[in-house]
C-alpha cells in the first residue's frame, strides 16, 4: 500500500480535505466512532498526527472487523508508521522534534534528561523550571492538572527510553562546554541572586508567601546544583551546606528522580560527604562503592530513593580562611563512548577548582540568605506564639495545654512539657491530658537538672549517645517512644522566681511527615533525625519570658480566687503583697485588670448586701481633685475607668460635709454623680440613690459609695428585677447597715487607692518611653532611597531625645571615611565627608564607644573642630551625644550625632551672645541608654540596604 499526503494549501482545502477523511472514515466502518476514539488515544488530539493517521486509516486496504476497531488501528500504525518513522515524508513535524532535541547542544542534554523523567514515572509534578517549559513549547510534553506527560502515545513510541539514552550517549560523547561558558553561567546565576534576595528578605520579612521566599532560593541552587553536575558529566549531584554549630550537614537542594527536593542531614564525620567535612579533602571512590566501608549512609539512601552509585566524588568548599562551607558531592560519572575509565577524573577535579570561586560567593549568598529569612520566618513565628499566650484563660490546666500547644508549633518539635514547680512538695509537676497529673523530682531527668540548675540544656541527635541520657531510655522503653533531641528551658517570674521548665522532644524535619508509630520502636524515623539549636535556644526564651509573665498573673490570680473566702481586708493586703514583689516587671494592663476584677467583685458583694440593683465604688485622687472608678455599664462587658470632678454638684457636698445623702426620687437631678458609668438606655429606670462617704481617722473623705435602686424585699422569683425597685427608696435602716461595715471597708478601700496610685507610676514611666517605641517603630517601616532612610533616623532621634540637630554618619569601609547628606536651603543635598579619628563622630567611629559631652562643649580642649565648624555654619553646639551604630556581628555601620539638647516648654528668644535658655541642659543617662536601643534597630535596617 502506498500513502501520499501533499501537505494542504490553504485553509479552504484543509477543510475539505478534513471533510472528506471523514466520509471515507465512516465508509471503512460501521463503528467509525470507535476508529476515532482509537485515533485520538495514539494522538492525543495533536492535529498533525491526528490527520495523518486518518488518511492512513482512509487509504487503507483493509477495513477493521467489528468489535476490533483499537487493535486494527495500533496494528496499522506500527506497520506503516513506527516500524520506519524516521522515512516517512509526511512525519516532517515529527522529525523536526527529533532534529532539535539531537542538536549537539548542552542544552539538549538538560532537556532530555527532564523528558526521560518523564517517560520513566509516566508524569511528574509540573514545575517553573526552564527545562519543561520548553518541553512543552516544542509539542513533546503537556500540562495536565498540575502534572507533566508525554503528549501522546505516539511520541512516547517514537521517543522512547532507548532513544533517549542513545541520544543523550551522542551527545555527552560530542558536547564539552568551555570553562568559560561555565564561568559565565555561574555568573549570571549569581546576578540572579543577587537581583532576587531583596524581594526574597521583603517577602520573609511581611511572612507573605512563605514558599514563594524559598523558592527562589531552591531555584537557584537547583541551577548551581545541575551546572555542577554538568561540569563533571554527574548522574546526580547534591550540594551539603553547614549548619551554624558545624556539627552537621544539611543539603538545601538534592536532585532527584521525582524532581522534588530530598531534605538529606548529615552529621560532620559521617559518610562520605561528613567526613570531606571533618578532614576538608577530597574523597573519590572510582568504582565498588558499596565495599567501600565509608559508603553506609549512601547505601541506606541508594536503598530508601532505589538507587545504584557506581563512582562518587565528594570536594570540599572552603572560604579564605580555609574554614568549610559546603560539600559537593557528586554521584555517577556519564562514561563516554570508548573510554574505560571508571569514575571522575583528575581532569574533572580540575574543571571544578576553577569554578570554586564564583561557587562559592553564590553558595555563600544563598546561606546568608536563608538564614535572614529563617530568622525573619522565626520572629514571625515567635510573634504568633507569643500572641497565642494572650489567649489563654485564667485556669492553670489550660494554660499548661495552650503553653505546649503554642511551643511545639513554635519550634516545630514532636511533642512538649510545662512542668510547673510545686514549691510545697518541692517537685515539678504537669497535667497531659488523658495520662493526668504527673510528677518529677527536683533534680531528676533533664527537665529536673534544669530545674535544680536553673541553666537550659539543649540535646542534639542522637540523645541516646549522651552520658545522662539514661532515664530518658528508661521512659522509652515503657511508653514505646523514641527520644532522639532535647531542648529544655527554665521559666523565670520577672523577679528571678523559677516557675517551671519546658521541655521541647524531637525536632521534626520541615515538612509533612506522619505521627511517630510504636511499633517502630526502637528505630528512628528519619524526620527526627534533626536538632534543636541556638535559634530555637533563643526564641523559646523570649517566649519563656511571655510565659514567665502569665504564669505569675495567673498564680497571682488563683491565689486571689482563694483567699475570696477570707476577711476582705486580709485578701486585699495578701493580693497587693503578691503584687508588689512584681511591680517594676509586670505591665499596667495587667494591674488594671486585676484592679477592675476586685472592684466588681467588691461592688456585687455590696450591692447584694444592700439589696440593690447598683454599687459603685468612687475613689477620690486628691492631687487632681478626681474622682475615679472601674465600672461595667452592661454585665458581661468588660469595665472601664471612668472619672469624673470632685469639685462639683452633689460630689463636692459630700466630701466637704461627709455625711450620708439619701435622694427619692431622681429623675429631676442632673448631677453627673448619679449617671456616671450607667448605660443612657438605663438612666430614665434610676429610681433612688444613697450616697455613703468613706473617711480616714483624720476625717478625710477617701471614696464614696454609691448605691442605685433600693430593692423591695423580698425580692420575688421569675419577676424582672427592674420592676421591684422600692419606690420608698433608701432608708435609715440602710444607712445604719452600710455604716455598720465602715471600718472593715476602710483598708480595704486604701489598699485599692495606693495600689491605683501605683498602676498610675507605672503608666507615667511607660508614658517615658513611648518616644522610643515611636522611633523605633519609624526606622523599623524602613523602604526608600538612602537618602530618605537617613532623613527618616536623623528626624526619628531628634524627636526620641529632644535634640535640636541629628546627624547620622554612614560609614565608608572601602576609604575609611564617614559621610552623611546635609540638606542645603534650596531644598538640594551635599555630601559631607570626615575621617575616620576626626571630631567627636570620628573618635566613636575608630573607638566604636558612645562620647557624652555636657553643657557647655565650647569650654572643652577637645573640641576645636566643633568649634571651627561651629564657626563656619553659623551654629552654637552647646552639648553633644555621639553613638556608634553595629551590625549584628559587631561591625561598624555608622555613627549618630545629636547636637544640642532642648529643655522641655517655651522659652522666650535670646539676645545677643546669650545662650538660649533652652540649650542649658545636657544629654543624661536615659537619652544615651534610649539611643543605645534605636541604634540598635537602625543597625538592622542598615545591614539590609548597604
Amino acid at each position: 500500500m502506498s500513502l501520499t499526503a501533499p501537505p494542504s494549501q490553504n485553509h479552504q482545502e484543509d477543510s475539505n480535505s478534513g471533510v472528506l477523511i471523514a466520509r471515507e472514515l465512516a465508509e471503512k466502518s460501521t463503528n467509525f466512532r470507535k476508529l476515532i476514539a482509537a485515533i485520538l488515544s495514539w494522538t492525543g488530539k495533536e492535529p498533525f498526527l491526528t490527520q495523518v493517521i486518518c488518511r492512513l486509516i482512509a487509504e487503507a486496504d483493509d477495513s477493521p472487523p467489528d468489535g476490533e476497531e483499537a487493535e486494527w488501528v495500533d496494528r496499522l500504525i506500527r506497520t506503516y508508521l513506527l516500524d520506519n518513522w524516521q522515512e516517512r515524508e509526511e512525519l516532517k513535524p515529527v522529525h523536526a522534534i527529533r532534529d532539535r532535541l539531537s542538536q549537539p547542544k548542552a542544552r539538549n542534554i538538560k532537556l532530555l534528561k527532564e523528558y526521560r523523567k518523564i517517560l520513566q514515572h509516566g508524569e511528574i509534578n509540573a514545575t517553573s523550571n526552564s527545562e519543561q517549559k520548553e518541553l512543552r513549547l516544542i509539542g513533546l510534553v503537556v500540562k495536565q492538572q498540575g502534572k507533566l506527560k508525554v503528549h501522546n502515545w505516539f511520541y512516547a513510541s517514537v521517543f522512547d527510553l532507548e532513544w533517549v539514552d542513545k541520544t543523550l550517549q551522542e551527545l555527552l560523547d560530542s558536547v564539552e562546554p568551555s570553562d568559560d561558558e561555565f564561568l559565565k553561567t555561574f555568573s549570571d546565576l549569581e546576578r540572579k541572586l543577587l537581583m532576587s534576595q531583596v524581594d526574597i528578605l521583603a517577602q520573609a520579612e511581611n511572612n507573605k508567601d512563605d514558599q514563594g521566599a524559598a523558592q527562589a532560593l531552591y531555584e537557584v541552587l537547583r541551577d548551581v546544583t545541575a551546572k555542577v553536575g554538568e561540569i563533571l558529566g554527574a548522574d546526580r549531584t547534591t550540594i551539603f551546606l553547614l549548619n551554624e554549630e558545624k556539627t552537621e550537614l544539611w543539603s538545601l537542594v538534592a536532585q532527584s528522580d521525582g524532581d522534588e527536593f530530598l531534605d538529606i542531614q548529615v552529621r560532620v564525620g559521617e559518610g562520605i560527604a561528613g567526613q570531606v567535612a571533618s578532614s576538608k579533602k577530597i574523597i573519590h571512590i572510582g568504582e565498588n562503592v558499596y565495599e567501600d566501608p565509608r559508603s553506609r549512609l549512601v547505601q541506606e539512601y541508594d536503598k530508601k530513593y532505589g538507587y545504584q552509585t557506581e563512582n562518587i566524588l565528594a570536594f570540599p568548599i572552603l572560604d579564605d580562611r580555609q574554614e568549610l562551607i559546603s560539600v559537593i558531592q557528586l554521584l555517577n560519572k556519564h562514561q563516554r563512548s570508548g573510554n574505560s575509565h571508571k569514575g571522575f577524573t583528575a581532569v574533572d577535579i580540575e574543571r571544578l577548582a576553577k569554578c570554586v570561586l564564583p561557587i562559592r560567593r553564590i553558595l555563600e549568598s544563598c546561606q546568608s540568605c536563608y538564614k535572614a529569612t529563617k530568622k525573619l520566618r522565626a520572629t514571625a513565628a515567635l510573634a504568633e506564639a507569643t500572641r497565642s499566650l494572650d489567649q489563654v484563660n485564667l485556669d492553670t490546666k489550660a494554660i499548661l495545654q495552650r503553653v505546649m500547644n503554642a511551643a511545639k508549633k513554635l519550634m516545630n518539635a514532636d511533642r512538649s512539657t510545662l512542668w510547673l514547680v510545686d514549691p510545697e512538695q518541692g517537685d515539678l509537676w504537669t497535667n497531659i491530658p488523658g495520662k493526668g497529673e504527673i510528677r518529677c523530682p527536683m533534680g531528676v531527668g533533664f527537665a529536673g537538672q534544669v530545674a535544680k540548675t536553673g541553666d537550659p540544656t539543649i540535646i542534639p541527635f542522637d540523645l541516646y549517645d549522651n552520658p545522662n541520657a539514661e532515664n530518658a531510655k528508661n521512659t522509652d522503653r515503657q511508653t514505646r517512644y523514641r527520644t532522639c533531641s532535647l531542648l529544655c528551658m527554665p521559666v523565670f517570674s520577672p523577679d528571678g522566681k523559677l516557675l517551671g521548665v519546658t521541655q521541647l522532644v524531637n525536632k521534626r524535619k520541615s515538612g509533612n511527615h506522619p505521627e511517630y508509630n510504636p511499633d517502630d520502636w526502637p528505630e528512628v524515623p528519619n524526620y527526627f533525625k534533626a536538632s534543636f539549636d541556638k535559634n530555637d535556644r533563643q526564641s523559646m526564651q523570649v517566649f519563656n519570658q511571655r510565659v514567665g509573665v502569665i504564669l505569675q498573673f495567673v498564680q497571682t490570680h488563683e491565689q486571689l480566687k482563694r483567699l475570696t473566702t477570707i476577711e476582705p481586708k486580709e485578701a486585699v493586703h495578701k493580693t497587693l503583697a503578691v503584687f508588689s514583689s512584681a511591680m517594676v516587671e509586670q505591665s499596667e494592663d495587667a494591674f488594671a485588670e486585676t484592679l477592675c476584677h476586685m472592684l466588681t467583685f467588691m461592688s456585687a458583694s455590696i450591692s447584694k448586701y444592700m439589696e440593690c440593683e447598683y454599687a459603685h465604688l468612687f475613689f477620690l485622687n486628691p492631687d487632681t481633685q478626681q474622682l475615679w472608678s472601674f465600672i461595667a455599664q452592661n454585665p458581661g462587658e468588660s469595665p472601664t475607668e471612668i472619672s469624673l470632678s470632685s469639685n462639683r454638684g452633689i460630689a463636692r457636698k459630700v466630701i466637704e460635709n461627709p455625711a450620708i445623702k439619701v435622694k427619692n426620687p431622681i429623675k429631676h437631678l442632673k448631677d453627673a454623680l448619679i449617671y456616671a458609668g450607667i448605660d443612657r438606655k438605663k438612666q430614665n429606670s434610676l429610681q433612688n440613690i444613697l450616697l455613703f462617704p468613706i473617711v480616714n481617722s483624720h476625717r478625710q473623705t477617701i471614696a464614696l459609695i454609691r448605691l442605685l435602686n433600693k430593692f423591695q424585699s423580698p425580692l420575688l422569683p421569675g419577676i424582672p428585677l427592674e420592676s421591684q425597685v422600692d419606690l420608698n427608696g433608701f432608708n435609715p435602716t440602710d444607712a445604719t447597715k452600710i455604716t455598720q461595715r465602715t471600718q472593715a471597708l476602710l483598708p480595704i478601700l486604701q489598699a485599692f487607692q495606693t495600689f491605683h496610685q501605683e498602676i498610675q507610676t507605672i503608666q507615667e514611666q511607660r508614658q517615658a518611653i513611648d518616644s522610643l517605641y515611636q522611633a523605633i517603630n519609624t526606622v523599623s517601616q524602613g523602604g526608600g532611597s538612602l537618602s530618605a532612610i537617613l532623613q527618616k533616623v536623623v528626624q526619628a532621634a531628634k524627636k526620641l531625645t529632644n535634640a535640636d540637630r541629628s546627624t547620622l554618619w554612614l560609614f565608608d569601609r572601602e576609604f575609611q571615611e564617614l559621610w552623611t547628606q546635609i540638606p542645603r536651603k534650596d531644598g538640594s543635598l551635599e555630601e559631607v565627608r570626615i575621617p575616620l579619628g576626626a571630631g567627636f563622630a570620628g573618635k566613636v567611629a575608630q573607638t566604636q564607644k558612645p562620647i557624652e559631652v555636657s553643657f557647655d562643649m565650647q569650654n572643652r580642649t577637645d573640641a576645636e573642630l566643633a568649634r571651627k565648624i561651629d564657626r563656619g555654619s553659623g551654629y552654637r553646639t552647646f552639648s553633644l551625644l555621639c553613638m556608634p551604630v553595629l551590625d549584628s556581628n559587631g561591625e561598624l555601620l555608622a555613627v549618630t550625632q545629636l547636637a544640642n539638647k532642648q529643655k522641655m516648654g517655651e522659652f522666650p528668644a535670646s539676645e545677643g551672645d546669650e545662650v538660649p535658655e533652652e540649650f542649658r541642659i545636657s544629654f543624661d543617662d536615659r537619652d544615651r541608654r534610649d539611643m543605645e536601643i534605636f541604634n540598635n534597630q537602625v543597625g538592622v535596617m542598615l545591614s539590609s540596604v548597604l
